[in-house]
């Protein structure tokens, strides 16, 4: 079965043709990471395909991967806040970049559990991508995974895939740390389980096997992350996890076979099958390249 990398970031140099999000520390304007580099990389390590997440919510370098690489990658795209016809743009950008999903980082700063889900500012995007088949991305704080599960109860139809481990975080929390990687302070196992747990019973729901590094307090193969990766293999189960890098934050630490290993690591006693799914199968379900 293939090895899909359902999760990782290319991008170029801030130029007029190709503007992009800057995050200080971690991917300066004149930082640029380029297909060409990640196909050597996976070729080491065995990996077949992978799905791009670009740092916001300009794609004209999903653009390039579609016409330049077919069949290698996939598109998920950045919610545009500044978007004025949401059906409009999401159709153009299905059209011009190929994307397959839209990342969010949230359903309504002002919204509370009371209100209705409809009035909810993000509901329309859900709704209009509920429509066209295209996958959640989704990663926020705990109040606002709590508005997304109502969401979900309107629109049961909406693929989801909760990113990284499934950790809601905050932005508040988050540092560079020594290898230009982010790293948030959490608990770990994070308190939120049980939430992840809930909306889990959705069962177009799906999660990331990643961002072991982000979280953990101690070195790899983080080993304390064991009992998180047994709580989402129980909760998901191996048919609704995806294997995912966060390349390029963990090229040079812990490198990227062992980015993959940690299947292995974290989830010792699973099957083969399982591991198969987790690492590959699971994305290739969900995705078309």
């Amino acid at each position: 079965m293939e090895v899909i990398d359902a999760h990782l970031h290319l991008f170029k140099a801030v130029s007029t043709a190709y503007p992009r999000t800057v995050y200080p520390g971690m991917a300066d304007a004149e930082m640029e990471v380029l297909a060409e580099d990640l196909l050597e990389v996976m070729e080491t390590a065995g990996v077949d395909k992978a799905v791009v997440v670009p740092l916001g919510p300009q794609d004209e370098y999903l653009r390039d991967l579609r016409i330049n690489f077919p069949g290698r990658f996939v598109g998920i795209g950045n919610h545009d806040p500044e978007s004025l016809d949401i059906a409009e743009d999401l159709d153009r950008r299905m059209e011009v970049s190929g994307i397959q999903g839209i990342r969010v980082s949230g359903v309504d700063p002002n919204a509370s559990r009371t209100d209705d889900p409809e009035t909810y500012e993000l509901f329309p995007l859900f709704q209009a991508m509920e429509e066209r088949g295209l996958r959640v991305w989704f990663y926020s704080e705990p109040q606002q995974v709590e508005l997304y599960e109502k969401v979900l109860e309107l629109l049961p139809g909406l693929v989801t895939v909760f990113n990284h481990s499934g950790f809601m975080v905050t932005i508040d929390n988050l540092a560079v740390d020594e290898h230009r990687r982010p790293h948030f302070t959490t608990d770990i196992p994070p308190p939120t389980l049980e939430l992840l747990a809930r909306v889990a019973q959705n069962s177009n729901t799906y999660v990331h096997f990643s961002g072991q590094y982000a979280f953990s307090h101690g070195p790899y193969p983080y080993l304390e992350m064991v009992p998180v990766a047994e709580t989402l293999n129980m909760t998901f189960g191996a048919s609704r996890m995806l294997w995912a890098s966060d390349f390029p934050w963990i090229l040079s630490e812990p490198g990227y076979p062992e980015q993959l290993a940690l299947v292995d690591h974290l989830l010792p006693a699973i099957s083969d099958a399982e591991r198969d799914l987790i690492r590959g199968g699971t994305a290739s379900s969900l995705f078309s390249f």
